[in-house]
């Protein structure tokens, strides 16, 4: 405890800039997102695939990923946090890191499989 502050409410603080920073940073990339899948509506496979093969492409499609899974993480766990008091509270936070994890790697690697295509 610092001066009548809660360990507990400094890291909820810590959760809650988080939070915004992410969702911050999801606004632009998600705007760029859906313009650029926008753009690739009807057009032939090849050329879908050779714009997800560009190497700013895969970045942005890598970042917008992991700042997305980032930002999921965080909520459910605040969720998680918030309405589970059970044993089961331990088991959930893991289920949700792990499913976070899982996502994340799977997804880049599929990214990381179209950039190499």
């Amino acid at each position: 405890m610092t001066y009548g502050v809660k360990v507990s409410e400094k890291r909820g603080a810590r959760v809650w800039l988080a939070e915004r920073a992410s969702s911050i940073a999801l606004v632009p990339l998600t705007l760029w997102a859906v313009i650029a899948g926008a753009a690739m509506v009807g057009q032939p496979y090849e050329a879908v695939l050779a714009w997800a093969s560009e190497p700013v492409t895969a970045v942005l499609l890598g970042l917008t990923l992991i700042v997305s899974v980032y930002h999921t993480w965080l909520g459910v766990r605040v969720i998680i946090e918030d309405y589970l008091r059970h044993a089961s509270e331990k088991a959930m936070l893991a289920l949700n890191t792990v499913g976070c994890l899982i996502l994340a790697a799977a997804g880049l690697y599929f990214i990381i499989s179209l950039a190499g295509a």
